[in-house]
């Protein structure tokens, strides 16, 4: 041990001292805020909880200027009326800072667009930007990336949040955008541990099993992990899943003691911080009430508890369920302090304390043109052409002899960017929205099969397969199909005809769609 480190774990056990168990126990929840501006609920969490930390959700999260404002408050609020502690303030920045915002940051392509770009360098770019901008805005803490390697066409969560099918793949380019986050100041968290990918069910709506044996748990889901952890990854998210082979009681890994403590923990020699799913998930709450599982979480060794409570009053409920469990003696009392003593060092490795009272909100932080730049690369660069599509393909013929477009472009509503792009290098192109995918069917009815048909779909899950077989029959029935796909790449495996996969809907993945189809000519 270091003089430095010597010196820091006495400031941290110096801070600890004069806390009461309640104040003690508040540093290991993150609850959910509950508006755009701090609310008068949301204050409390702060003032007469003294949270230590604070998750924004998309009903929280509009534009860069209004995000700085509420976390300064948040921060502000802590330091003078709360715990006098910085806040983690967290968010699920999946796809860059701009994901989850209304408009204003840099939204980059999910990481299964990544996945296809294959580049560690420019996923470690995305990082940088993803980790720059955040902290412009006052979050510290990403709940991101997921690590879990998708390879179930059925699982219906992950998809193509995750950066592919081998596992060797997914660690190479998660380790590269932990790096980008964490070595520009933001906490990363690697989920969802010890894997979700290779799953059918979702944990918002039940518990998922992971029912293999240790050797494909190695070799597959845990690889990842085991990478970041060797990268230097500051905090490893578990989920709700059962893991017979780990724990024959099929307890959710983020409340079972083998699976959080056991592997994570010691077999793994992870040192950072463990953070629980949210807990408001129903492959918790099928099981447990939110209470329950704040106070088995911390038994199985979590260190941040993200408790996505309704309101104040379960928030406070959740929050007295375990400094109940400590005076009861289900929890040890070290336990809680084993907990605190990590999110202190952490809160001090990333200087929270100056960051916390930081400088005024700066415009040109958002979006610089080296960030549109590399948005702009990511997304051309996976643009996947399959069913032998050619590039420029729609710029070959225009029109009929009669001066007819010779393109319909039937689109879902999402895909507005693609129809912009598109429409200013084919200005006469006629165009059909659907709001629903049986009215897009009904439409395509509709059409001549002598009529060239575009076709853009957007989906952040995989579609129902047998919407999916109807659709691709009647591509088939046409002289010119193409099918541009902003979704799963397993929607997509089997269609014959022409068809340009582009994994999600991000805006910059619909630009580069309609510039790979009109030969890479930008709208002027």
């Amino acid at each position: 041990m270091t003089k430095a480190d010597r010196t820091t774990g006495e400031e941290v056990k110096s801070v600890i001292a004069p806390m009461s168990l309640r104040e003690r126990a508040a540093q290991l929840f993150a609850f959910s805020a509950f508006a755009a501006e701090l609310d008068d609920a949301t204050r409390r969490l702060i003032t007469e909880l003294k949270v230590g930390g604070i998750f924004l959700g998309t009903d929280c999260l509009r534009r860069p200027e209004q995000v700085h404002k509420l976390t300064s408050a948040m921060q502000r609020t802590s330091l003078r009326e709360g715990s006098g502690i910085p806040l983690f303030i967290s968010a699920d920045f999946v796809a860059g800072a701009g994901c989850k915002l209304l408009e204003g940051a840099t939204h980059f392509p999910k990481n299964r667009a990544l996945g296809a770009v294959g580049d560690e360098k420019l996923a470690y770019e995305a990082g940088k930007v993803t980790a720059v901008e955040s902290l412009a805005m006052g979050v510290n803490f990403n709940y991101s990336p997921v690590v879990d390697i998708n390879n179930n066409p059925r699982n219906p969560v992950i998809g193509t949040h995750s950066f592919g099918e081998e596992p060797g793949g997914v660690a190479r380019l998660g380790c590269a955008v932990i790096k980008g986050y964490q070595e520009h100041g933001m906490i990363a968290t690697a989920k969802h541990f010890p894997g979700h990918g290779d799953t059918h069910v979702d944990s918002h709506e039940d518990l998922p099993v992971l029912p293999f044996d240790r050797e494909r748990l190695e070799r597959f889901e845990l690889y990842p992990f085991r990478e970041a952890i060797a990268a230097g990854v500051d905090a490893v998210m578990v989920g709700h899943i059962a893991v017979p082979l780990l724990d024959p009681s099929l307890m959710p890994a983020s409340l079972s003691y083998r699976v959080t403590t056991e592997l994570l923990r010691r077999q793994l020699n992870f040192e950072g911080l463990i953070v629980t799913d949210g807990l408001s998930m129903k492959g918790i709450t099928n099981q447990y009430s939110m209470e329950e599982a704040c106070v088995r979480a911390i038994i199985a060794g979590a260190d941040i508890l993200l408790g996505t409570a309704a309101d104040y009053e379960q928030a406070a409920s959740m929050l007295e369920a375990v400094v109940d469990a400590v005076r009861e003696g289900r929890i040890p009392a070290c336990r809680i302090e084993e907990s605190l003593e990590r999110i202190l060092r952490m809160k001090r490795k990333y200087r929270l304390e100056r960051k916390a009272t930081a400088a005024a909100y700066r415009p040109e932080t958002f979006r610089t043109g080296a960030a549109e730049r590399l948005n702009e690369e990511l997304a051309s660069k996976a643009a996947t052409p399959l069913g032998g599509l050619r590039k420029g393909l729609l710029l070959e013929t225009q029109a009929d002899g009669n001066g007819r477009p010779r393109w319909l472009l039937l689109r879902d509503p999402h895909t507005g960017p693609f129809a912009d792009e598109l429409r200013a290098v084919l200005p006469g192109i006629e165009e059909r929205t659907a709001r629903g995918w049986d009215e897009m069917l009904g439409l395509l009815e509709t059409v001549s099969p002598e009529n060239g048909v575009i076709v853009a779909v957007s989906h952040n899950k995989p579609l129902e397969p047998a919407w999916l077989e109807r659709l691709k029959r009647r591509l088939n029935g046409f002289d010119r199909a193409v099918w541009v796909h902003f979704g799963s790449e397993y929607d997509v495996r089997g269609a014959a005809v022409p068809c340009l996969l582009l994994y999600d809907r991000a805006p910059s993945l619909q630009r580069g769609a309609a510039r790979f189809l009109s030969d890479g000519k930008p709208s002027q």
